[in-house]
């Protein structure tokens, strides 16, 4: 009789010890960082997001970044050719499948009413100021990484009355296709998520 309850006192300790630990945002948000920190990154072409200092000091043209999920995109031929919504082409491939499904993740934790179809991703770069024409509603901003300053600036509709947000590992949200934004200067290695419906 004690031989058995030794048995499985020994067995849930074993169990107990297999169980992950609870997925939390900090922790989501450190796995998607390491993420974007090993991968390689392609070059995005957003005129309407470039600072012009950059395009004269770059030898490259655009920046590091890209959109995972629905993009609005010149598809077809002829007399069917137009722009249509339709899934990203990265976001079908393994590396980049697994990044956004890690990040839809960090999304459901944060917040699980949040409705979005798409995800920018951003490294180092800081924005011009701009709207996000192709935006619908409300959008969630985080930045993440290893750096100082790079607060979202938003101005009001007639692009006035700028408001700082420090957005370093902390959310955010507003209706970046009606309030102009830009970055702030920063240092160090910043990277930014927006989640948003196009």
């Amino acid at each position: 009789m004690a031989k058995s309850k030794k048995k499985n006192t020994r067995m849930k300790s074993r169990v107990r010890t297999r169980k992950k630990s609870k997925v939390t945002v900090a922790s989501q948000k450190k796995l998607v960082l390491s993420m974007l920190r090993e991968l390689s990154w392609p070059r995005t072409q957003r005129p309407n997001v470039l600072r012009k200092s950059h395009v004269e000091k770059s030898e490259k043209t655009g920046y590091e970044g890209f959109v995972l999920g629905i993009v609005t995109s010149w598809a077809g031929k002829g007399e069917n050719a137009g722009y249509r919504k339709m899934l990203s082409l990265k976001t079908r491939e393994p590396k980049y499948k697994k990044l956004f499904n890690e990040t839809k993740k960090l999304m459901r934790l944060r917040d699980p009413k949040f409705k979005f179809t798409s995800v920018q991703y951003n490294k180092n770069h800081r924005t011009a100021r701009h709207r996000d024409a192709s935006n619908v509603g409300i959008s969630y901003i985080v930045g993440l990484g290893d750096y100082t300053g790079g607060e979202l600036i938003v101005f009001d509709e007639d692009e006035k009355n700028p408001v700082r947000h420090d957005i370093r590992n902390k959310f955010y949200t507003f209706n970046g296709s009606k309030y102009p934004h830009e970055t702030s200067q920063y240092k160090g290695e910043r990277y930014t998520l927006v989640f948003y419906s196009t």
